[in-house]
């Protein structure tokens, strides 16, 4: 025969998600209730079915100005949570768990608090505003309906949706509650017409579900990625980060929010329950809610890359105009800094708009091109003609070696994730098939996206966009790869992929 403790012990959810004032008043309290109810051959539901009455008694108290009547109310809803703990604990005990059960417990701490804010607005339609010389009237059911379905509502279905996550992945399916809207909607539609209770039941059930995933994009692709099994170790990764945040899911559920109630009630200030429902009670959801999907998302390995070209992968990681210009120094042309960019942006756009290069241009082709065109720019601002030919080459020549050896770098690393997606997404010519077979790159991406060839220049997020297609993937299963903050890591976060910044000059 198991002790009172024993069995208190075996009522718990998890000592994880049980609230310190559940386990030391809350659940004895029902646990006594439970075994007395169960002896009598009281169902669960039952119990439940109780607690609405007297949840709605405990709103209709609330609406009195008095202390007696507040006093009263307290009392009903302190009842009503005690029956609201004993069906759980039954069920638990007994094995009398079912799923309309959770939904009926849910669906009575939702009436005890319409009730609730029902006697709010009642209580203070004809009250001073504190300081004002004007009642409350129409600004009291404002006020009730923005805290209860705009913060209420939300938080405490986030809060029981992350803790029965947390049960998921601490006791496993048979320990959790955890339900998905695909299931409970496959379970609508094979119910037949007739059975209208069902059907409406499980519709709403359904879209309950849904509204908790909508809520919780990062969770839905971590579940989806582990197949809702992690390794042992991401699985303790994630109760680890996880465990920290129930106390917040304990604070939005039911004690927190009583007992302000009860304080604000009492001494005749019921308004100061749905302010702190609409300030600090949502703001200890928004952090839960940053918190769970912060962590979800660390834990959710991304699927596939789009790398930038030009500056990326055959610079590593310095723009063009950087790399041309430091050449320029090491060779003593005999121009400003000012001088030389405007010949690079001058280039660059002649480039853009007439088909200079060839699409059969190789990667050496295009610089000579490049080099050409620029000190060709810069004669007419001053430099000596008869050099050309002189930096022509030696700026050529070692330019192209640069690309060359970090060319053969970055394909060495790209071969080392053979199985992971990735394309390629460059603002170039319509030669960049070439230059990717003349440096190695062949079979290294599934597709490549030139600007010339689509139509579409970075920073445009459209190109992206594109690449998104291409890998057929959400963007936030996808990081991308590149050199520019303006045209690379931008336009990606915008599209809600994640980035790295190749910032090889440390850039603020």
């Amino acid at each position: 025969m198991a002790t009172f403790r024993e069995l208190l012990q075996l009522s718990f959810k998890s000592e994880d998600t049980e609230e310190w004032l559940d386990v030391h008043f809350t659940r004895p309290i029902g646990l006594v209730f439970a075994l007395l109810w169960n002896r009598l051959g009281i169902h669960p539901n039952a119990i439940t079915i109780l607690s609405i009455f007297l949840g709605i008694g405990a709103g209709w108290m609330f609406h009195f100005t008095d202390w007696r009547h507040n006093l009263c109310g307290v009392i009903l809803l302190m009842l009503a949570n005690f029956c609201d703990s004993t069906d759980g604990q039954m069920a638990r005990l007994t094995g009398k768990k079912t799923l309309v059960g959770r939904v009926l417990d849910g669906f009575s701490g939702d009436v005890w608090f319409a009730a609730i804010y029902i006697a709010i607005i009642v209580r203070l339609w004809h009250q001073p505003v504190p300081g004002l010389s004007f009642s409350w009237g129409i600004g009291a059911f404002l006020l009730a309906v923005v805290a209860s379905l705009c913060c209420h509502a939300p938080q405490c279905a986030l809060a029981d949706y992350y803790r029965q996550i947390h049960l998921y992945f601490l006791l496993g399916k048979a320990g959790s509650e955890l339900d998905s809207y695909r299931q409970q909607r496959t379970i609508y539609e094979q119910l037949p017409k007739r059975a209208l209770f069902s059907r409406v039941f499980y519709y709403n059930y359904a879209n309950y579900c849904r509204s908790q995933e909508r809520r919780t994009p990062c969770f839905q692709r971590f579940f989806t990625r582990w197949h809702q099994q992690p390794p042992t170790a991401v699985r303790e990764q994630f109760l680890q980060g996880s465990r920290p945040l129930m106390k917040y899911t304990n604070l939005l559920t039911f004690n927190t929010r009583a007992i302000t109630l009860y304080v604000s009630c009492l001494l005749d200030c019921p308004w100061i329950y749905p302010l702190m429902e609409i300030t600090v009670f949502q703001a200890m959801y928004v952090y839960m809610r940053h918190r769970h999907e912060s962590l979800c998302r660390s834990l959710t390995p991304h699927k596939g890359y789009i790398f930038d070209y030009g500056g990326t992968l055959d610079t590593g990681g310095l723009h063009w105009c950087e790399v041309l210009w430091q050449a320029y120094e090491r060779h003593q042309v005999p121009v400003t800094v000012q001088q030389f960019r405007e010949a690079y942006v001058t280039v660059e756009r002649q480039l853009g708009a007439q088909p200079l290069v060839k699409p059969d241009f190789t990667f050496r082709q295009t610089l000579e091109l490049k080099v050409r065109l620029q000190l060709e720019y810069l004669i007419k601002q001053g430099l000596e003609p008869a050099s050309i030919a002189q930096y022509h080459t030696a700026i050529v020549d070692e330019l192209y070696a640069l690309a060359k050896r970090e060319t053969a770098h970055s394909v060495a690393v790209l071969r080392q994730l053979p199985d992971v997606p990735k394309v390629l997404v460059s603002n170039f010519y319509g030669n960049l098939s070439v230059v990717l077979h003349e440096f190695g790159f062949d079979g290294c991406f599934q597709q490549v996206i030139e600007s010339a060839v689509v139509g579409i220049r970075k920073p445009d997020p459209q190109i992206f966009q594109l690449g998104i297609e291409a890998l057929g993937m959400s963007p936030e299963e996808i990081t991308v790869v590149g050199d520019s903050l303006e045209n690379d890591i931008l336009p990606a976060r915008q599209l809600g992929c994640r980035a790295v910044w190749l910032n090889k000059r440390n850039n603020e």
